[in-house]
């Protein structure tokens, strides 16, 4: 059976319709359908039966699910063994992250490596938590810088495995002219409730991040802008449109005409993950990745 064919079971058994394991694969329903078919006549047994209008997995398909986990696990196994044989000299890995995890994790932990493993390969392709998460279950990726957010899987998840890098606060984003901007500290809600906010787009973990912590706090943001980098919310900040939560890893980014301050506990944190597919084991990238999440972590507050 082809792991290829397990791995588009898993993903319908994960996302519930042919469509959206389609989406999450970025394939077509109809290749989707056409792959799942031809793993029931190699499995000889149906994988699928129609519910309603869609279809649901056979109980045989939760058995061959089970198998296939373990499957993946033991593919990753053999292919950290066969980079241990080779005393981690010739490897490549695909690589994933968004921009501040590229300019402050990933750029300089794969500079570093082309200095002590010259003989390895990384390709690194920007991608938000959201869209990494279902590529590297997928096999598209081998490694994937995430935030907390709740696209991420669980510790327990039988196929990925996170390895803590950063814990890092968040500061409020404000124009120097803000009355705000006096102070040393803010409080989100006796300070900001009232405030018009520049978040991320919707669906992002950023702008969940946001959300649930102005939640926690008993309100909702009233946000006024949506973009999706950091140095746009920084030029609406800037031209007073608007407030924004910022991580600390984008601080050093912030133009004169804004200022950040620190929020009072429990202020949110952005955790910073490096995911990996269970049983791959330590690579370098990984091992530098550490590292130098060591050296940017920001201290305790």
């Amino acid at each position: 059976m082809d792991l290829k064919r397990l791995r588009i079971l898993q993903s319908l058994a994960r996302h519930g319709t042919v469509a959206a394991a389609a989406e999450s694969l970025h394939l077509t329903p109809s290749a989707v359908s056409q792959q799942l078919a031809v793993l029931a006549k190699e499995a000889g047994v149906p994988l699928l039966e129609r519910n309603g209008r869609g279809v649901r997995l056979t109980s045989a398909a939760h058995v061959l699910l089970h198998h296939a986990d373990a499957i993946g696990v033991q593919l990753e196994r053999a292919r950290a063994d066969l980079a241990a044989h080779a005393v981690g000299g010739v490897g490549s890995a695909r690589v994933a992250g968004f921009p501040t995890a590229i300019s402050s994790l990933l750029a300089p932990a794969v500079a570093r490596l082309r200095e002590t493993h010259p003989g390895w390969r990384f390709s690194i392709v920007e991608h938000e938590t959201e869209d990494a998460v279902p590529l590297l279950i997928s096999g598209e990726l081998d490694l994937a810088v995430v935030m907390n957010s709740p696209e991420v899987p669980p510790a327990d998840h039988p196929t990925v495995r996170l390895h803590p890098l950063v814990d890092e606060p968040v500061h409020i984003a404000l124009p120097s002219s803000h009355p705000l901007a006096a102070r040393k500290v803010l409080d989100l809600a006796a300070d900001l409730v009232d405030e018009e906010w520049v978040l991320t787009c919707e669906g992002t973990a950023c702008n969940a991040l946001t959300v649930q912590a102005c939640g926690q706090a008993g309100f909702q943001p009233r946000a006024v802008h949506w973009v999706t980098d950091f140095t746009a919310m920084y030029a609406l900040v800037r031209a007073g449109l608007g407030i924004a939560m910022m991580p600390h890893m984008a601080a050093a980014d912030a133009p004169p005409g804004v200022v950040l301050r620190p929020l009072t506990a429990p202020a949110p944190r952005r955790h910073l993950f490096a995911m990996v597919r269970r049983g791959s084991g330590m690579t370098p990238l990984l091992t530098e990745l550490q590292r130098v999440g060591a050296e940017v972590a920001a201290p305790s507050e």
